[in-house]
């Protein structure tokens, strides 16, 4: 079949080459430019006169035309080349060159086909922010599945050693001793330790001691027999014996009555409960999670705490951290309770950026309790569907900002924060740890270390 360019004419064929809506640039061995076609004009900005004046390859470039590296290099190693690269007026083209040989493998000609890809670079920017933003989501809802199913929501460092020992202590029968502010979630995490355990099956029982008068208290924790005392008129068991075989929360254990700690250190040394009424010892198998909000040491050095109950229940101690101290936690919970109240209510309301970034400025002195009945009374009392600082309670906002809006922390906290967000961000564009350490001017080991204090994935 004969080609249809013998059908053609020089001008027809330039004409049918300047409909091409790629640029189209032609040199010969000496990479003169012979022939290039509108759209190859207009990627450069280029008229006419420019190629009539600057017709080396060389010139173009002098005057300002950058044209990639494709061209030069397709001439010397006879094959076809690529290259990207920026015009003078910022877009990003694509250029590919293809020598034309003789019979003695010898250039005639140079074509090069140049593309503008600025879309597609920019397409595939986007394209990579959000894989970076799906592997993030993706990572956060495994994890928040995990916390879920563990009936306890967290992604701090610090949490996740504070998890690893409460598992390890779960698998044995060991009391534990719970210590924390309260709102910090020492009852969930009293039922994840439940739950964890080879009692699981059995009943969770969960009490607060400051909420039993002194006066009930013997019969609320051992039981009574029927006429023991006035209203007494049937036989109940008391809170070790609803336990048996599962757990035994004690709750703000710190405000247990003298005389009834005396008491109940002697059922945890023997194992044994007396009903009030009756002579008879009742065996017992229950497993004791005691917790406090108050500081239990300066309560034994005042003697308002017994020393040997103490070190009854203290085998394993964990302290958990005030959510203010924990700071990743903070975004992660604010939007696992958003998710929650959404549902509960039937709303689909956000938080503006505002919103979330003073949040997390806020101290939080009821840590998540306080957290969660905020985030409830934002979504239920919010009239817009996106939620800003202006629905935020007087006294937050007072916490949040001073008159300059800007909140007054503690150095060193102020110095973390900081550190958490360069890494962030140096993590976010670098990515691997050996470029960080290079641009953050320290030993890779350090900025493991600290992306891994800082939970930063």
């Amino acid at each position: 079949m004969p080609c249809a360019c013998k059908f053609l004419s020089l001008e027809t064929l330039c004409t049918v080459l300047d409909r091409a809506s790629d640029g189209i640039f032609i040199y010969n061995n000496e990479l003169r430019t012979v022939y290039c076609n509108y759209a190859a004009l207009s990627f450069f900005g280029m008229d006419t006169s420019e190629i009539a004046l600057c017709r080396t390859w060389d010139e173009l470039k002098s005057a300002g035309f950058f044209f990639g590296d494709a061209a030069p290099t397709a001439l010397r190693q006879k094959r076809r080349c690529a290259s990207e690269f920026v015009n003078r007026i910022g877009r990003h083209l694509l250029c590919i060159a293809t020598p034309v040989l003789d019979e003695q493998r010898e250039v005639i000609f140079v074509v090069s086909n140049v593309r503008d890809i600025t879309d597609f670079i920019k397409t595939r920017q986007e394209l990579s922010e959000h894989k970076q933003q799906l592997r993030k989501i993706k990572k956060t809802l495994n994890l928040q599945q995990h916390q879920q199913n563990n009936d306890f929501v967290y992604c701090s460092p610090q949490m996740n050693k504070i998890m690893e020992t409460i598992e390890r202590a779960a698998r044995t029968d060991v009391s534990v001793f719970l210590l924390g502010e309260s709102g910090v979630g020492k009852s969930e995490l009293a039922k994840h330790i439940h739950k964890l355990s080879a009692r699981s099956k059995s009943r969770l029982v969960v009490t607060n001691c400051g909420a039993i008068p002194p006066t009930l208290c013997e019969a609320e924790f051992f039981g009574y027999e029927k006429g023991a005392f006035t209203g007494a008129d049937k036989a109940t068991p008391g809170l070790f014996e609803s336990a048996e075989g599962g757990t035994l929360v004690l709750d703000e254990i710190g405000e247990l009555d003298p005389v009834m700690q005396v008491k109940l250190l002697r059922v945890l040394q023997e194992n044994r409960v007396k009903r009030l009424g009756s002579q008879q010892e009742i065996p017992i198998n229950v497993r004791i999670v005691a917790a406090t909000n108050q500081n239990i040491k300066q309560m034994i050095y005042t003697k308002q705490f017994r020393d040997d109950l103490y070190h009854r229940l203290n085998v394993v101690q964990i302290s958990i951290p005030p959510l203010r101290e924990r700071p990743t936690d903070i975004r992660f919970l604010l939007y696992y309770f958003l998710s929650h109240y959404n549902a509960k209510y039937d709303m689909s309301k956000t938080m503006s950026p505002k919103l979330v970034a003073a949040l997390e400025r806020y101290s939080w002195p009821g840590n998540s309790r306080e957290m969660a009945h905020l985030i409830e009374r934002l979504v239920v009392l919010s009239t817009s569907d996106e939620m800003g600082c202006e629905y935020l309670p007087e006294e937050i906002q007072d916490d949040t900002c001073d008159k300059h809006g800007v909140r007054l922390t503690s150095l060193e906290n102020a110095t973390q924060e900081a550190e958490r967000e360069l890494l962030q961000a140096a993590r976010e564009r670098l990515g691997d740890t050996r470029s960080m350490a290079r641009v953050l001017k320290v030993s890779h080991v350090t900025v493991a270390r600290k992306l891994k204090q800082y939970g930063i994935p």
